[in-house]
């Protein structure tokens, strides 16, 4: 399962959409409208796919979530079920909070320490990148501006960032999830905000039920073109008009 997170303007405000998609058929099983990425909302979230949909999760990858809300859930709510956190979310982080400016005092360091987390998070097996960072544990009071000293806590989350490595089933990455919330927020950007959260929730249930009986047709894995992602989880699409059937009660939109 492959979770995180777009946020949305809802009357005037930002609320969140979390998304959850079943990593192996690319379906959307469910989304929820949130009033932030908080751990009460998150912890709603969870307990939804757990309890009402008794959805099998057998892996999670997600991004940290703010507070690191998803990393502490996941170990309450899937004890046991192994965690990979988003590498390519991480490495994001690292562009954002290392300056690039050459007019920077710390510019040489900034960039080799971005290359080297950077090697550590996109090492091929885990002996390399466990070796990069007891090298970096060496030479880290080198780097001494704050901006160094918050990447540096990355080691709080090596076994997140590297969980793939022991689990073949595991992505590093939510980039499936990923581009699904892009292909929703070029429907978004058309938008200014919704009036309120009946409103919203109305349109990603539509978007969301659209998008799950739509077949692939570009996919570079040739089985799933043709097929929808409802398809590929084996759900009989052609007993549905799937107009109607976004108009149904039901929570996965």
């Amino acid at each position: 399962m492959g979770v995180d997170g777009k946020a949305v303007k809802v009357s005037g405000s930002e609320a969140v959409v979390l998304v959850a998609v079943d990593m192996g058929t690319n379906d959307p099983f469910f989304f929820q409208l949130a009033e932030a990425e908080s751990e009460e909302e998150a912890e709603k979230f969870f307990l939804i796919i757990k309890e009402i949909f008794n959805y099998p999760v057998t892996a999670v990858v997600s991004d940290l979530g703010k507070g690191r809300v998803f990393v502490n859930l996941v170990d309450q709510i899937f004890p046991g079920v192994p965690h990979q956190a988003c590498v390519t979310h991480f490495s994001g982080y690292v562009d954002m909070k290392l300056p690039k400016s050459k007019k920077s005092r710390y510019y040489k360091q900034n960039e080799f320490f971005r290359s080297y987390i950077k090697n550590i998070l996109f090492a091929t097996n885990f002996n390399d990148a466990d070796e990069l960072l007891l090298r970096l544990r060496h030479i880290e009071h080198l780097f001494e501006a704050k901006h160094h000293r918050e990447i540096i806590r990355l080691r709080r989350n090596f076994n997140l960032l590297t969980a793939h490595f022991f689990h073949p089933e595991l992505p590093r990455d939510t980039n499936v999830v990923e581009n699904i919330i892009k292909e929703l927020d070029r429907k978004l950007v058309q938008m200014c905000g919704f009036k309120n959260p009946q409103n919203a929730y109305n349109f990603l249930k539509l978007w969301f039920c659209a998008y799950r009986f739509r077949p692939f047709t570009g996919s570079k894995y040739s089985h799933r073109n043709g097929r929808s992602p409802l398809s590929l989880a084996m759900v009989e699409t052609s007993r549905f008009d799937w107009l109607k059937f976004s108009q149904t009660k039901n929570r996965s939109g």
